[in-house]
Order: structure tokens, then sequence, then C-alpha cells
């Protein structure tokens, strides 16, 4: 499996936790506004569904260039220090995330082993912050694959 795959895998799984967010959502208002009868767990699970949805969509967004991007090295016309700034922004990037990783994995197993929940519900933490974990652990894998494409002079994959 490709990583391009995997990126689109972990960003149709965003797609679909946020269809169910939705789902959700609308579940909530018919049940307090047509019902009188408003669901009291919709908060703390609507919380922990935003999770996935953000973190399992930042290696598509960085992999395909979906993020705002100023390009003000571009404009000197100079390739060659374009090429050095790329690597550069993009190793730091990768070695920035893959720390926030490395924390967020620290937390997670301190998390499992505490027992943290939300207030109403008591959903625990713990599996959401390893979701933050996968999500950014690909991120990170993302943001250094772009270093060695720019490294290699190699386009940035389609955003197809």
């Amino acid at each position: 499996m490709t990583f391009d795959r995997i990126v689109r895998f972990f960003a149709i799984l965003a797609g679909i936790d946020l269809f169910g967010l939705m789902l959700l959502t609308v579940y909530s208002v018919v049940m307090r506004y047509v019902f009188n009868a408003p669901p009291f767990f919709t908060l703390d699970l609507s919380e922990m569904m935003l999770i996935p949805v953000v973190f399992f969509g930042l290696a598509y967004c960085g992999w395909t260039g979906g993020h705002i991007a100023i390009d003000l090295v571009g404009t000197l016309k100079m390739p060659a220090l374009e090429r050095v700034v790329d690597v550069a922004v993009r190793l730091a990037c990768a070695a920035v995330v893959a720390l926030w990783t490395w924390k967020l994995a620290r937390l997670a197993r301190d998390l499992q082993e505490v027992g943290n929940a939300t207030n109403l519900v008591q959903i625990p933490h713990f599996p959401f912050v390893w979701a933050m974990v996968a999500g950014s652990g690909l991120f990170a894998l993302a943001c250094f694959g772009l270093a060695l494409r720019s490294l290699r002079g190699q386009d940035d994959p389609p955003t197809s």
C-alpha cells in the first residue's frame, strides 16, 4: 500500500467521522427542540468525535498541499534557493510534528494509566489521544516525505 493511499484512507476516516458528527448534531437538535428531551451524552461524544476529524485530516492536507502557503522565496526567481528553503522548512515541520507526536504518545500512556474520562458519560480520553498520535505521526511522515521529494527535485504529489 502506498503512502498516498494510507493518507487518503485516514482522510476518508475523518470524513466518515465528520458525517457521524453531523448526524449526532441533527439528533441532538431534534431531540431537544422537537421532543423536549435533550440527550445528555451528545456534548461529550461530539467533543471526542472532533479529534479524529482534525488529526486524521492533517496528513492529507499536508501531503496534497491543501494548506495555505505564502511563496515569498519563489518570487525571487532563484530555484536553488527555493529548493533549499523547501527542504529546510519541511524538515523543520517534520521535526516539530514528530516531537509533538512523541509528547502525545507519552500523554496517552499517562491518561491510560490514570483513567481520565469525559465529565458526563465517562468516555475515556486515552483512545482519542492515541488517535491524535496516529494522525500526527502520519503528518510527520508526510512532512518528511515532502522534504525528501524536494531534496530530490521531484514535484509534490498530485492534489486529486
